[in-house]
């Protein structure tokens, strides 16, 4: 055990639990982020462990890598999780545990113990040794009143980042292409929200207000549609159902961070924060008005400014910008000024695919939290990383507008039709940099310079060759023609940064006056070296004898070093230094020439100084363009999003182009012929299409019967498939397809419960009933998936009656209804707007044998045959005979029971729409939407009329 841990934990005035206040664990201030160092323990540390300890004790719950020379090291409790978790070796280096790690390999060991769930800190040494010499030097020379303390003769250090596997920004470290987001939750009563999103790659930031319904529909979709590495919340802020929601929703990798009110910024410190990151510029003149003043917050961006009377997304911002100053990435993120103000459940701009419809139909992972099977896999086929990153997105929010869908499906076409266009696509984007993320580091000045002149050349490659690909391709579709016209002319730019520099060594080097202090140092160092030489020959000539310099392979280190041959070593002064010496040549260390060396080796370490600050001159310059080359990056993300949709819609082999048109009627309406599931497109070659229709001259709800196994489940998550894969602007696996395009998909499909929350599997079905009640309208398409089941059959069947009835009658979405309770067929038979269907079986009794055809066809499932299912599954043949006799038993007491009571010669939803009219023409419910009041009573006309009709008509 080290000295310095024995010191810790032997002192009689600290305790290893107490923090850097000396707060316990039971004091509400508490952070244990920190740790306490008593005062008789910094007396006794040596520099470096002071050094070292004035970091980590506000950085106790970070790996520290301390860099020392060529390596970095890790020491005291780091060290010893190091060797822990990797069987890192661990020694004792003066009176600390150490293991190391050589410099090139800090990123391989900084994702290992982030993938862990650690936090890495990144302490950098501030200068070299000899700048440290040449700083004490230049204090000394400025009449320094106190001669320097011995923790200042040690090399600077400072802590560079603290890296969290949601916060990363260095290209070397992310793991994938996909967006890693750090997301930011602040609560208030009443179910209002604040959110920050924040990917770090690309420093852009995404930011939320809005008041959410109780199953907590508009988080979950923002959790759903991002993949957070990272949770940020207040402690004690979130409520348990918010938590809960959560934990469900959240992936589980993702690192729970919570954070003390202390530590984060709130309203009033956020806005100030604002007003100090983003000062707003002058808007009068002298001679102007001084009455006049200036919005204060001009200077903010215009996502945050229309958000500043809102105090939750305010704070979650706060929080957020906390977190990033504690990680020491705050300036370098907040300067790209990257905002955007986001509803997740805005509507009127595309197809909204809530949280719970993303999961149940598949979109971007599977049930199990994976991709494969999902949409966003089997149509996601972009080749560059932020073109991946964009089609994510889209495929969240497919288009609504009709035009806007026309206009992709000619793109999509067009590049189908000529296949050589994506030949030449990939060629030229083979191997392309991940510029969105390396323009965020130049911008920051932490490029490293073959990362910089990579994204330069790419910018020149593409320059071109963009315009030859739409020559050579004789692309016609407008959208097409719009896109390659937008690409800016990158070229005077580019050659406006390179004329700044050339490239020696892996460095950017000034070109001959574009930096005057570095062309004087270089002057500086050729005047030395020049002296140099001039003392060699002089040396030679004293002693009769040529000598040489000598450099050592370690750069600064050892340099012009006398060589002498060793037959004439007895030549040479008495006053030379002997230093390593080989058989042939004898080598001294020169007194001579020891100022020489001292002034050529400052000159030098300022020449490297004046190269880096010429680096982030460059850089600033090329950033100052940013606009421009982010422009470059979009467009091509959207034309690898386009080629995306082409090679999908081949490799599915979909062929049918839907007809999009917009409705008269302003409803939504769907009709495919022979449509297949595109995940089983390229798995089953016998997959049976089939044929949907919903809406226009077809009644808007299907109402869906057959056994389980049947398909039901399949021919919905189809259905909703080909919506979204239409509106994404595809072509279907299908041989027609006509649609008006839906504003909302909704699904309530699947059966879970929350037991933490006390709410059983038919609450949480209850609730996102609800939720499309309250929420769906004549241009939704409504899935639900066996309503009722959690209840008692004749509470489930009321509830799954009243449900079908409010959306057939009052809400006019088209839906899609399965269900087993077979009474809610007779008592829909005559509604004009629902149609029963079922999935097609072939049975034989006698074997209990059933057989799946697969195939959609009208009129009502003869049952669900249950006990077929069970003898299929496996259960032992008694069990399913004792079950048929229990449920041929039921079924007749059950139809006894019915019949034994007075019923009324009207169905009873007939009956509710009688009393709906009643209280409408005495005026009790009038509905706001004539529109929608006058369709409710064109259904209920129709109803009333197919009931009174002759049973021959009917």
């Amino acid at each position: 055990m080290s000295a310095t841990y024995v010191l810790l934990q032997n002192d009689s005035s600290v305790l290893t639990f107490l923090q850097k206040n000396g707060n316990t664990p039971t004091d509400p201030d508490y952070d244990p982020r920190t740790i306490y160092i008593p005062p008789n323990a910094w007396k006794q540390f040596t520099p470096f462990e002071k050094q070292f300890w004035e970091i980590k004790q506000n950085q106790y719950d970070t790996v520290l890598f301390f860099q020392k020379g060529k390596f970095f090291e890790l020491y005291e409790n780091d060290a010893r999780i190091g060797h822990q978790e990797f069987d890192l070796k661990l020694t004792e280096r003066v009176k600390m545990c150490m293991v190391g790690v050589p410099e090139q390999s800090f990123n391989f060991w900084a994702v290992k113990f982030l993938m862990r769930g650690y936090k890495v800190g990144k302490v950098m040494q501030d200068e070299t040794a000899l700048g440290a010499e040449m700083r004490l030097a230049k204090e000394k020379s400025g009449g320094a009143k106190k001669p320097a303390a011995k923790e200042d003769k040690i090399v600077r250090r400072v802590l560079n980042q603290v890296y969290t596997v949601g916060t990363l920004v260095d290209t070397d470290i992310l793991q994938d292409e996909e967006a890693g987001h750090c997301i930011s939750i602040v609560e208030h009563e009443g179910g209002v929200f604040g959110v920050c999103v924040l990917d770090c790659s690309t420093s852009e930031f995404n930011l939320s207000a809005f008041s959410d319904d109780v199953c907590r529909t508009r988080l979950e979709t923002v959790l759903r549609q991002i993949r957070a590495k990272e949770l940020l919340h207040v402690k004690g802020n979130l409520t348990a159902e918010t938590t809960r929601l959560l934990k469900t929703a959240l992936p589980g990798s993702c690192i729970w961070t919570w954070q003390r009110p202390a530590d984060v910024l709130s309203y009033e410190n956020t806005l100030n924060a604002l007003l100090d990151l983003y000062p707003s510029p002058a808007m009068f003149d002298d001679d102007d008005d001084p009455s006049m003043s200036a919005d204060e917050y001009a200077g903010v961006p215009d996502a945050i400014r229309g958000m500043l009377s809102e105090k939750a997304p305010i704070e979650a911002l706060g929080a957020m910008i906390a977190y990033l100053r504690q990680l020491n990435i705050d300036k370098n993120i907040l300067s790209m000024k990257n905002f955007n103000a986001v509803d997740p459940m805005k509507k009127g701009v595309g197809l909204l695919l809530d949280g719970q419809t993303l999961a149940h139909l598949e979109v971007l992972s599977n049930s199990e939290g994976t991709a494969e099977g999902s949409l966003l896999s089997l149509l996601g086929r972009c080749i560059t990383p932020f073109g991946k990153r964009l089609f994510r997105m889209w495929l969240c929010a497919p288009l609504r507008d009709a035009k806007a869908i026309n206009e992709r499906l000619d793109a999509v076409e067009d590049l189908i039709d000529h296949p050589l266009s994506a030949e030449h696509f990939e060629k030229m984007t083979k191997g392309i940099p991940d510029l969105e993320r390396l323009l965020t580091r130049i911008h920051a000045g932490k490029c490293k310079v073959k990362d910089f002149l990579k994204v330069v050349e790419t910018f020149k490659t593409l320059n071109g060759k963009l315009e030859s690909l739409e020559e050579s391709a004789k692309l016609k579709a407008e959208s097409l023609t719009k896109l390659f016209k937008s690409v800016p002319d990158l070229l005077p730019q580019l050659e406006a940064v390179e004329d700044m520099y050339v490239v020696e060594d892996d460095a950017l080097l000034p070109r001959e006056g574009k930096d005057e202090q570095y062309d004087e140092v270089i002057a500086e160092i050729d005047d030395i070296e020049t002296k140099l030489e001039n003392k060699r020959e002089k040396i030679s000539k004293e002693l009769g004898v040529e000598v040489t310099y000598w450099h050592s392979s370690q750069g600064q280190k050892e340099i012009y070093i006398v060589q002498v041959p060793a037959s004439k070593g007895k030549k040479v002064p008495s006053d030379w230094t002997a230093t390593n010496s080989t058989k042939a040549m004898k080598r001294y260390d020169v007194p001579e020439l020891a100022s020489l060396i001292r002034k050529l080796k400052e000159a030098r370490e300022n020449r490297t100084s004046a190269i880096s600050s010429f680096s982030l001159r460059v850089y600033a310059r090329f950033d100052a363009d940013r606009g421009l080359w982010l422009r470059a990056v979009r467009m091509l993300a959207e034309l690898d999003c386009l080629f995306s949709l082409a090679k999908a819609s081949e490799a599915i082999g979909a062929t049918c182009r839907p007809e999009v048109v917009e409705s008269a009627d302003g409803k939504a309406s769907v009709e495919f012929k022979n449509l297949k599931h595109p995940a089983l497109c390229l798995k089953r070659d016998e997959f049976i299409p089939n044929d949907v229709n919903l809406g226009g001259d077809a009644p808007r709800v299907m109402l869906l019967t057959g056994p389980n196994m049947g398909g039901k489940s399949t021919l919905m998550r189809m259905t909703a498939a080909g919506v979204i894969m239409a509106q994404l602007g595809m072509l279907l696996p299908a041989d027609s397809a006509r649609i008006s395009p839906v504003d909302t998909i909704m699904t309530r499909m699947g059966a879970y419960d929350n037991m933490f929350s006390n709410s059983s599997t038919f609450k949480v079905e209850l609730d996102e009933c609800c939720k499309i009640l309250k929420q769906a309208t004549p241009r939704s398409l409504v899935i639900l998936d066996e309503l009722g089941r959690g209840t008692s059959t004749y509470d489930g069947m009321a509830i799954a009656g009243a449900v079908l009835h409010e959306l057939a009658t009052h809400t006019l979405a088209l839906s899609c209804f399965a269900t087993h309770y077979s009474s809610l067929t007779d008592d829909y038979a005559f509604h004009p707007q629902i149609r029963n269907m079922h999935m097609a079986t072939r049975v034989d009794d006698e074997k209990r044998e059933l057989v799946f055809l697969y195939k959609l066809v009208e009129g009502v499932a003869t049952g669900s045959f249950g006990t077929h299912v069970a003898s299929l599954a496996g259960v032992p043949s008694d069990v399913v005979e004792r079950a048929e006799v229990i449920s041929a038993d039921f079924a007749t007491k059950f139809k006894k029971k019915i019949e034994g009571k007075t019923r009324s010669a009207l169905p009873l939803p007939v009956q509710a729409d009688f009393a709906y009219l009643t209280k409408l023409v005495s005026g009790l419910s009038l509905p706001d939407d004539e529109t929608r009041r006058r369709e409710v009573l064109k259904t209920i006309r129709q109803t009333v009329a197919k009931i009174s009709a002759p049973p021959s008509a009917s």
